[in-house]
């Protein structure tokens, strides 16, 4: 085996370690510092591949949207809930799952739309688009940001029927749901997981190994 592809091995073990250890520790501020260190720090290994560059860049964005929405819109629009344990949280959950899933699915147009914004971006400016592509990686991440919107609907729609009563139907009616909460309690476990693997394609990315494989590109017309 050569040094290179040693080196890599031995990189791609480390990365899968330090995320492990993100994930098992359930904690979604250290999931997000691990995350966004891992962004810039992709995008500095990578930082003579446009590609990368601009994938990289539209992550910071979309997440730092996502942050802004949850820190200064959701959470103090949603205080006196988050205060008091005995009002319905239904709305919270609608707002905070419906929230989830267009930031998904932002991310997943962000993804597939990469490279024609960056073919287009470059031509506008006289600059040569021959680099420009989009790596089979990135079509994993849409198909990996996909599932997170699944994820994200079932979790929409099993809120609104934990909560039937908080939106009109019976009593009677609502308590035959009231155990209706699979995804509500597995939300945090199954997007960790799927988090985890959005670190590892992205670190992928990083690695001569992977970009080995990742090398021969689909390309998308602009």
């Amino acid at each position: 085996m050569s040094a290179v592809k040693s080196e890599s091995i031995f990189k791609l073990a480390l990365i899968i370690a330090i995320v492990a250890f993100a994930m098992v520790s359930r904690n979604t501020l250290l999931i997000a510092i691990v995350f966004t260190a891992c962004i810039f720090a992709v995008m500095f290994i990578k930082r003579d591949d446009i590609n990368i560059v601009y994938l990289c860049a539209g992550f910071i964005i979309v997440k730092a949207i996502e942050e802004s929405l949850f820190t200064f819109i959701i959470e103090p629009g949603f205080s006196e809930v988050y205060a008091d344990e005995t009002r319905s949280t239904v709305w919270l959950g609608a707002v905070t799952f419906a929230t989830h899933f267009i930031i998904d699915l932002l991310l997943f147009y962000m993804v597939l739309l990469r490279a024609p914004f960056t073919r287009a971006r470059l031509a506008a400016q006289n600059k040569p688009i021959d680099k420009v592509r989009l790596y089979k990686a990135e079509v994993a991440f849409a198909s990996l940001f996909s599932v997170f919107m699944f994820v994200d609907l079932l979790a929409l729609v099993e809120n609104f029927i934990r909560h039937l009563d908080d939106i009109g139907f019976s009593t009677e009616i609502a308590q035959k749901f009231y155990g209706w909460n699979w995804v509500y309690y597995s939300y945090l476990d199954i997007k960790t997981v799927l988090t985890g693997c959005a670190f590892m394609l992205l670190w992928s990315m990083s690695t001569e190994l992977a970009r080995e494989q990742y090398h021969r590109q689909l390309e998308l017309k602009a």
